[in-house]
């Protein structure tokens, strides 16, 4: 395990937590908009009860990080209970603060967006915040159901009762923050520079194209020989680029006889083979 990234994993995890604290308690909690998962059961309880939302976000998380513990690892436990304590203590701090607004729209919209940056920084640097993934991921393997699409089911549940209890307007509201925080914290969790993988076949001169993508893009390319059933031997050339330099590469590729497909990249694991210098 490298220190360094580990210190700044839990640095970020840290940032992460704060922010999602802040985004709750001076935003949404005080308007009674509720978040997802087991932070928006914890809110509902706190509003219920009277008990701090510090506190129960806690307690009630901690059944699932017991069954984290085989499913997903010691390290993502450490980090799961590290963001939990710092957010509730970050809570618990917040709870002292006014409301930044009382205006339902401006609160769903900074909420939102302040808590999926957030929880897509925890999740980015290998924490969690919420119990309802860690069980989804269990169970998905017995009832053959994607993980997505366990939480959605149990959060709209969530919102009919948060519709039932605080009327409809609310249970709106809540639902529009849950599709603002997903966005978000996907965009935040995934990196705002998104890659793209490029497949390139060609019959025309490779290796000009190759040396055009590596001077301009500073990037290398994989590259093989195929066959097509009417064009016949060709080649064909893979190389990943950002979604900024997708520009570049369609004004390359327009001088050559080019047929070329482009694809989304969840992740890449390892680095990503670029030069430090072009030219």
């Amino acid at each position: 395990m490298n220190k360094k990234n580990e210190i700044l994993n839990f640095i970020m995890i840290t940032a992460g937590a704060i922010i999602a604290a802040f985004g709750i308690e001076d935003f949404l909690a005080p308007n009674k908009i509720f978040d997802g998962g087991i932070v928006g059961v914890s809110m509902i309880t706190s509003s219920f009860t009277g008990l701090k939302l510090s506190i129960l976000t806690w307690i009630f998380n901690v059944p699932f990080l017991f069954l984290a513990w085989k499913k997903k690892g010691k390290l993502f436990v450490i980090r799961s209970v590290y963001a939990m304590t710092v957010f509730a203590g970050a809570v618990a701090f917040f709870e002292t603060t006014e409301a930044v607004t009382d205006d339902y729209l401006l609160a769903v919209t900074f909420g939102g967006l302040i808590l999926g940056v957030g929880v897509g920084l925890i999740l980015r640097y290998g924490g969690c915040l919420d119990g309802t993934e860690i069980v989804a991921s269990i169970l998905s393997k017995k009832i053959h159901q994607p993980i997505g699409r366990q939480v959605l089911c149990f959060n709209i549940v969530l919102y009919i009762i948060v519709g039932i209890l605080y009327g409809w307007n609310r249970g709106l509201y809540s639902i529009l923050t849950y599709v603002l925080v997903s966005v978000v914290m996907t965009r935040v969790e995934e990196g705002f520079d998104a890659q793209r993988g490029c497949l390139i076949f060609t019959n025309d001169d490779v290796k000009k194209i190759k040396n055009r993508i590596y001077e301009e893009l500073g990037r290398t390319c994989t590259e093989w020989d195929t066959s097509g059933y009417i064009g016949g031997e060709n080649k064909a050339l893979y190389v990943v680029i950002s979604q900024y330099e997708l520009r570049q590469l369609r004004d390359i590729v327009s001088n050559y006889n080019c047929f070329v497909t482009v694809c989304d990249i969840d992740e890449i694991i390892g680095k990503n083979v670029k030069s430090q210098t072009k030219g």
